[in-house]
Order: C-alpha cells, then sequence, then structure tokens
C-alpha cells in the first residue's frame, strides 16, 4: 500500500514529542494531512500496518495527551478554518475544522469577514452577518490558542464555565473518522441510545455496543472522560474521550450574540477576605459575575516577582503592596450598571476593599492588560518547570485540577493547605473559584518535591471525589491522569471504555495511552 499523504520523519528534539505538560514522548514520523481524505488514508494506512498514531492539535494541553509514546504523530495542523455557517431553531452555528483556534474563531465573528464561507443552511451567512451584533463562541478554556478539536477532545472548560457550561454544552455536531479510514456524521437527536445499548453505520461497518455502566458526575465542573448516561447522544461519547475512539475532522458549534463587558481585578486584605467576596458576588444576581477568578497571596508574591526582575513582560501598574489576595472578573455592560457597582461596592467594603482599591477597565485593551496579569501565573510556573527539564527529565508541571461542591469548598480548601504545608512544599493558589475549581500549582525545587508533590496530589484527587467532586475538571486526563476514571468511578468503568474501544478501534492504534493506560 503506497502513502498517499504527508509524511515526514521527526528529527532531534522536536515540538510534535511535547505539549505544555512538559512531558518529552517519541514517534518515528509526522503526518501532516491537508484535508479529510488525506488524514482518512493515513489512519488507514495506519492501521492496516499497526502504526500507532497520537493526534495532536496546537499542542497546548497539560495532560500530555498529544504527547506520543512511539508510533506516528497526526498533526492537525493544517485542517484549520471556518468553512460554514447555519441556523436551526437554536440559533446560528459556525462549521468548523478541528485546528482553528478559540481566538481565530472569535476575531472572524467580530470582523463578520464571512466571505467564502458556505451555506450550512440556506440564507445563514447573509442572515448572520446581517445581525445588529456580532456573535461569538462563548466558551472559554483559557488557552484561546487552543484548537477547537483539542477543546472536542478533553471537553475543555475555563472561567466562563460559571455562566457558560463546558464544550460540550456548544457542539450541535461532529464529523469523525474511526480507526478503518471511515467517517460518521453526526448531528444532536440522530444517534441515541436505547437505554445503555447504542448503535450506528459509520460506512459499510454498522456498530452496536453496551454504554459503560457509570452515570458521570454532572453537578461539578468535570473533565473525567466523555459523559455517559442511559439514552445518551453519540456525539457526546466522542466528547471528552481524548481521541482515544475517533478522529474529530469537523465540528458545529454554537453561538451567542456579543455583549461587552468591564473586566475588573478586585484587591483584598488577605485570602479569607477574597474567598469571602468570591462566595457573596457567586449568589448575588444584581453583581451577576461572567466568572470570578482568585489570586491568593502566594500569586500576587509571584507576579510582583515577575514585574520587578522585567517590567514589560507585564503592561500593568504596580499591584497595590497592601493587597494580600484579589480577584479577576468581569461583569457584562448591560442593565443599570451603576446599581451593580454599588453592590459590589458593598460587598468590598465588608471585607476589607473598595472600589476606590479596584482596577476597571471596558476598552480591550484594558481587558487584555488584566487577564495578562491573571495568565502570568501559570506561565511563570510552567516557564520555571521547563527549565528544569534539562537536570531533572522527568519532572512536569504539578498543578491541581480538581473540583467540588459549594458545601465542600471550604474543607477542600482546608485540606490543600495542611497537605502542602505538612509536605513542605511551596505552592500558589489561582483560579476558577467560582466553579470551587481552583488551581494549586506546587513549586518544584527538586526531585524529592517532585516524588513528595506526586504522593500529595494522590491524596488530594482521592479527597475531592470523596467530597463528591472531580479529579479532573477542565484539561482531561491525557497520560498523566489515567488513573482518575477509576478513581471515580471504579475499575468496571475503565474495563468498559477499554471494551469500546476494542470495538471501534480494535488494533489499539488511535492516541495510545490517553485517559484509559494502555
Amino acid at each position: 500500500m503506497s502513502e498517499m499523504f504527508n509524511r515526514q520523519r521527526i528529527q532531534g528534539d522536536s515540538p510534535y514529542l511535547r505539549d505544555e505538560s512538559s512531558l518529552t514522548g517519541r514517534a518515528g514520523s509526522v503526518i501532516l494531512p491537508y484535508d479529510e481524505n488525506e488524514l482518512r488514508e493515513a489512519i488507514r494506512y495506519a492501521n492496516s500496518k499497526g502504526i500507532r498514531v497520537t493526534v495532536r492539535g496546537m499542542g497546548t494541553g497539560v495532560c500530555g495527551g498529544a504527547v506520543p509514546q512511539g508510533g506516528d504523530v497526526l498533526s492537525m495542523e493544517h485542517m484549520s478554518g471556518v468553512t460554514g455557517v447555519g441556523r436551526d431553531d437554536e440559533g446560528y452555528f459556525l462549521r468548523v475544522l478541528p485546528c482553528t483556534t478559540i481566538q481565530e474563531i472569535n476575531d472572524l465573528l467580530m470582523s463578520r469577514s464571512f466571505d467564502g464561507l458556505e451555506d450550512v443552511t440556506e440564507g445563514a451567512v447573509s442572515a448572520l452577518a446581517s445581525e445588529p451584533v456580532p456573535y461569538l463562541y462563548p466558551v472559554d478554556p483559557t488557552e484561546m490558542g487552543g484548537s477547537i478539536g483539542g477543546n472536542i477532545a478533553t471537553n475543555a472548560s475555563g472561567p466562563r464555565t460559571l455562566r457558560y457550561g463546558p464544550t460540550r454544552d456548544w457542539v450541535r455536531g461532529l464529523r469523525v473518522v474511526l480507526p478503518d479510514g471511515n467517517y460518521i456524521a453526526m448531528t444532536r437527536g440522530e444517534h441515541v441510545a436505547d437505554g445503555r445499548r447504542i448503535s450506528f453505520p459509520a460506512g459499510r461497518n454498522y456498530y452496536s455496543f453496551e454504554l459503560p455502566r457509570y452515570d458521570s458526575r454532572t453537578g461539578v465542573k468535570n473533565a473525567t472522560g466523555p459523559v455517559i448516561s442511559e439514552g445518551m447522544d453519540l456525539v457526546d461519547l466522542f466528547i471528552g474521550s481524548e481521541g482515544v475512539f475517533g478522529v474529530v475532522t469537523e465540528a458545529d458549534i454554537r453561538l451567542v450574540p456579543w455583549y461587552g463587558t468591564v473586566s475588573c481585578i478586585l484587591f483584598l486584605p488577605s485570602d479569607a477576605d477574597a474567598l469571602a467576596v468570591i462566595r457573596e458576588m457567586r449568589s448575588d444576581d444584581l453583581v451577576d459575575p461572567e466568572f470570578l477568578e482568585y489570586m491568593d497571596h502566594g500569586s500576587l508574591d509571584l507576579l510582583r516577582g515577575v514585574m520587578e526582575a522585567d517590567p514589560a513582560l507585564l503592561p500593568v501598574p504596580t499591584l497595590p503592596a497592601d493587597a494580600g489576595a484579589a480577584v479577576f472578573t468581569d461583569l457584562a455592560d448591560t442593565g443599570d450598571m451603576d446599581a451593580r457597582f454599588r453592590r459590589l461596592g458593598e460587598i468590598l467594603s465588608r471585607h476589607g476593599g473598595s472600589l476606590d482599591a479596584t482596577w476597571c477597565g471596558h476598552e480591550a485593551s484594558d481587558r487584555a492588560r488584566m487577564r495578562s496579569l491573571r495568565h502570568a501565573i501559570p506561565r511563570s510556573v510552567f516557564e520555571y518547570v521547563a527549565s528544569l527539564k534539562s537536570e531533572m527529565p522527568r519532572i512536569h508541571k504539578m498543578g491541581t485540577d480538581m473540583s467540588v461542591p459549594d458545601d465542600a469548598c471550604d474543607e477542600m480548601m482546608s485540606f490543600y493547605a495542611s497537605e502542602l504545608d505538612a509536605a513542605g512544599l511551596e505552592y500558589v493558589v489561582f483560579g476558577h473559584m467560582g466553579d470551587n475549581h481552583p488551581h494549586v500549582e506546587i513549586i518544584l525545587r527538586s526531585m524529592e518535591d517532585f516524588e513528595r508533590a506526586s504522593e500529595v496530589y494522590a491524596r488530594f484527587a482521592a479527597k475531592a471525589v470523596e467530597l463528591g467532586g472531580s479529579p479532573s475538571a477542565e484539561h482531561g486526563i491525557g497520560k498523566i491522569k489515567t488513573g482518575y476514571i477509576g478513581l471515580m468511578y471504579g475499575e468496571d468503568a475503565v474495563a468498559d471504555l477499554r471494551r469500546i474501544k476494542s470495538v471501534l478501534d480494535p488494533n489499539g492504534v488511535l492516541c495510545p495511552g490517553n485517559m484509559i493506560g494502555e
């Protein structure tokens, strides 16, 4: 069988061998399809030869999902772009290729540059162009340079999950290529399980199998495998499955009308004060925040160090000297903003803060500067850990991705602190407190720190599950967290998912090591 696709040998320390987890893998070649026909041919060839293939988008994952463990890398980088616009009873949607980034999607929507796009439904392109306001794709996965295919593979979410939910809630339909080279194009409602059995055609094949016996936790932010339930939609089997069942080549994603926002950074005297403000804002229907991002005292000290070392890295004013913690939020620029800010001022005053000590801005440049401050925290930790790789090649970033229900948040936060302090580990806490989903980033200094942190991390995951939460709330499982599905749902769940993989991918060629291990 000749190769009718672009396949190149991987040389040396290639970026195709790693992602943002700081893991490094191995692979012989990288396959670079330009369209679905080439991709299908490549997968069909790999399947026939038993060559393992790891699918890669933009490489922004933090759990090692795009890091190959032998075989070839299938890079989707040339399969990018928006191809069409549609409209149905629920509103507008875009048809996009898998390596289109979230930033590219929203830039296109804001510019209204729809020339050349097809009408997925009659008249949809001109209708969207004539709307009085632009539309946007509302899921904010934190990393706007990540691909939509990667977001679908991990059911990615981020700060705006508080208002909009995860990627899964915005996927209208998918086109998926299976390991035998056949594909299935599906829209929600087209293929629905009969109880626990789901059946569907793909090319000349017909698949019918029992679904896993667990029901996913949907009451908390959760990216631990696909969302499974009786009567589920086939679309949801592929969302969150991290490429082990099939390769997404096209997606229909839903849109919402754009509206302006005011970004605010609220400075508070202490961590306790900031957490109290978050609790009040989350339950206040008048303030009604878009998201609630927490920065603890360690995070602010980290940022002060970054700004002192190189002021040009963060184009924001000096942080207030008396600020012991901060909350980053957006407020929709709608309704009575004066009343909303009065209420916000009342909440702040009860916890040692004030509107006078708050940064606010509604211009895009102001909002970008505030966002850059928040995202400098994980970026600084990532760059530091990456700098250790030459001396400690096994080391990788150690940051939590766990969520718990509202009534368990205080207990989980206390558990984080007590375990890390007892282990003598340095850390910072920041992130999505609106969903009880902070990121605890452990600052590693040595392999001894790494080993202790791994033990503590395992206890964190078990505690989150015990409290009714998720050990992987937004970043998926990848290769770093493969024990978490069993931890959360039991080993029978892992066996059931492997059984489905054996049906859809009997030769085990797609994304080996992801989600359910080898």
